[in-house]
């Protein structure tokens, strides 16, 4: 059974918690924490073995890849390949809801598995989760919590009861954003908006048009 971490309205993760929670993340442990979008399970993204025990805990197809979390711009350079779509979006959506498929770099690769072609990343705005970033200092593989094929959670309660026996923490902060981010392929231009979310299709094409 994992650690539930209990926060109140508005109160930080710091100190003990945080620490024990980065360093569960940075040895590849699948947390659950909350997002400015819905909670997602992560760990590690540069550890395969972890990027494996995702997949188990969600019961996720083999054939989907996991999106990766990161703290800056900056940082997802390193880790992709950047397009001016890609800067017009981050630059008016980032932090927040937006997840940008692009291509890996040759670093980037160590991201995702072999048979992938792309990477998708995003740049958080909920503080626990940038928290949870800085302090661990890698990259987090992370995809919403819940089994496949359900709704995600966006509960921090609902999350403890589904999954706290198979992570190593639950980051229970409240009710999260509760729509999943829009998620678009910046590879090229036009882009293409494969899933819409909390940004409307119209938000995406605006962006990259001005």
């Amino acid at each position: 059974m994992g650690r539930v971490i209990t926060l109140r309205e508005g109160q930080e993760l710091a100190g003990a918690d945080l620490e024990a929670a980065a360093s569960a993340l940075r040895q590849a442990k699948p947390c659950a924490f909350p997002t400015d979008t819905v909670y997602g399970i992560g760990t590690n993204g540069q550890i395969k073995a972890g990027l494996r025990k995702i997949y188990e805990i969600k019961a996720r197809e083999a054939l989907k890849a996991l999106p990766i979390l990161i703290d800056s711009v900056e940082a997802a350079r390193r880790w992709v390949e950047w397009t001016p779509a890609a800067e017009a979006l981050a630059s008016r959506f980032w932090p927040g809801a937006l997840t940008l498929v692009l291509k890996p770099t040759k670093e980037g690769r160590l991201l995702t598995f072999q048979e992938f072609p792309t990477l998708a990343v995003r740049v958080p705005a909920h503080p626990v989760a940038h928290a949870l970033l800085r302090a661990s200092g890698v990259p987090l593989a992370t995809t919403s919590a819940n089994r496949s094929g359900l709704p995600a959670l966006s509960d921090g309660a609902a999350v403890a009861r589904e999954f706290a026996s198979m992570c190593e923490f639950v980051i229970d902060a409240g009710p999260a954003g509760g729509k999943e981010s829009t998620l678009v392929d910046a590879t090229s231009t036009p882009v293409r908006v494969l899933r819409e979310g909390a940004l409307t299709r119209q938000q995406i094409l605006e962006a990259v048009s001005a």
